[in-house]
Formats: structure tokens, C-alpha cells, sequence
């Protein structure tokens, strides 16, 4: 089965997946929805572009995927990608988190740009979200990185200059509130104010897998109220918090 669906099935905008036995591995899939602000993951990620083009970017780095291309991001680095409005565009992503993949392999430990054809990819997509045991799984992440080593090569060196070497995260250093923006801009090429907030969506998302309720989770993350933080959610995800939870699990 294609796990992004036939045209003519796709009834929502946007939609994800998850592993039944490896739930950390998951897709999402969409139409015409996208997150609206620069996010970071805690996963090792992978997008495709099925249909239209899209700008990426990877702190201040910039560059255009269009149909077929594909970028991977390792955990804890800022990306955003903006589509072009004007036409229609599609895509989907695989999240799998770092403990199943072998971190010190370029394949998984450098920002990659790359080709392939979507039928072998949505292919190795499917076979991901639907292992069963843990040999599988290190057979198709084994195919995957022959993919990226075959059609991809890492992205040039100015990304790196422009974003830093360090993982963004909630310790800063000590300072006013300009040293302290100043710092989170030339390290990841977002503020410091935005990094909270990403934090806070990772941290929302693990208490919705873990069956909080969606006001309490509204408290404990920050935010004034359950609609304040469903606005948010969906600028930084696509879906609101419901939605997100229901299209987990959705067969």
C-alpha cells in the first residue's frame, strides 16, 4: 500500500503514521499544509517533494527542492521549508528516531539534498512504517542509506558556517536579553524566543502520546490557554493538537 494514498483517497490536508510496534518511527503526509515556522526534531527526518517546489532552510541557509528532491535533517537543527503557493504541492516525511540509526554515518549525521524516483522511496517508506521486528528494521534502515549514499551528497560547507556547531536548546549564556538574542541568531539562525517555543512543541507532543489531557498540557507547556496553544501547535506542525493525536493512529 502507498502510504501516502491515491489522489482520490486523500480527504484531509495533511495526515500521519506511526510504526505499531516501533512508534517512534512515523509519516507525515500532505497537501497544500505545512508547518508555518522554523522547527527543530528530536528524530533524524527525511522530506520529499511528490508535487510542486518548496525553499528550505536550514538556519539562514537557503536552497529550492523541487519534485523528487529530497533533504535529510539530523536531530536538533533548525529547518523550515516554504512552498510555493502558486501551485500545488505534496510531500511526505519519515521521522526516525536516532537510537535506530547509526548517527556517526554521514548518511545520517550531515544535512543531505538528493534525487530519487518517489517509487522507490515511497517503497522504503512503507516498508519503515510497517517492520515488525528488529532485524527488518535494520534491513530497510540499511536500505535507506544506501539510497542517501547513492542519490545524495551532503550540503555544502556554508551551512554549517552560518549555523553553528551547537544544538540549540533552553541554556544560554549568561547576559542581557540583546546578548542573549544576538547568540541564538548567530548560532542557529532563529531567536532565542522561537527555540522556547519549539521546545515546548517537542515537549507537548510527548505528553499527547502519553494521553494528557490537551488543557493540562496547554498549562504545563506555557501557554495562556488550550486555544492559544492549538494555534500554536498547528503553526509549528500543520495540525492541531486533536488532530495530530487521532492521525497517529489513523489505519
Amino acid at each position: 500500500m502507498d502510504v501516502f494514498g491515491k489522489e482520490s483517497e486523500v480527504r484531509t490536508q495533511i495526515s500521519m503514521r506511526q510504526n505499531p510496534l516501533y512508534p517512534g518511527i512515523e509519516v507525515k503526509s500532505g497537501v497544500n499544509q505545512y508547518s508555518r515556522h522554523a522547527h527543530i526534531h528530536r528524530k533524524w527526518s527525511f522530506s520529499y517533494v511528490l508535487q510542486g517546489k518548496t525553499v528550505v532552510s536550514l538556519g539562514t541557509w537557503r536552497s529550492e527542492l523541487t519534485e523528487e528532491q529530497f533533504i535529510a535533517v539530523p536531530s536538533g537543527i533548525p529547518h523550515l521549508c516554504s512552498p510555493d503557493r502558486e501551485n500545488p504541492f505534496r510531500f511526505i516525511v519519515l521521522y526516525i528516531p536516532v537510537d535506530f540509526l547509526n548517527i556517526r554515518e554521514p548518511e545520517f549525521s550531515l544535512p543531505r539534498i538528493g534525487k530519487s524516483g518517489s517509487s522507490v522511496i515511497l517503497e522504503t517508506i512503507d516498508s519503515l512504517v510497517r517492520t515488525a521486528i528488529r532485524g527488518e528494521l535494520d534491513e530497510n534502515v540499511g536500505s535507506l542509506q544506501r539510497i542517501l549514499n547513492r542519490d545524495s551528497s551532503p550540503l555544502d560547507g556554508e551551512w554549517g558556517k552560518i549555523l553553528g556547531e551547537t544544538t540549540p536548546s533552553l541554556d544560554y549564556p549568561q547576559g542581557n536579553r540583546f546578548q542573549i538574542y544576538r547568540y541564538a541568531r548567530k548560532n542557529f539562525g532563529i531567536g532565542q524566543k522561537k527555540i522556547s517555543t519549539i521546545e515546548k512543541m517537542e515537549q507537548a507532543k510527548k505528553l499527547l502520546s502519553e494521553g494528557e489531557d490537551l488543557v493540562e498540557i496547554a498549562l504545563k507547556c506555557g501557554f495562556y490557554d488550550q486555544s492559544h496553544f492549538n494555534k500554536v501547535f498547528k503553526l509549528y506542525t500543520g495540525l492541531t493538537p486533536s488532530q495530530y493525536l487521532s492521525s497517529r493512529f489513523d489505519p
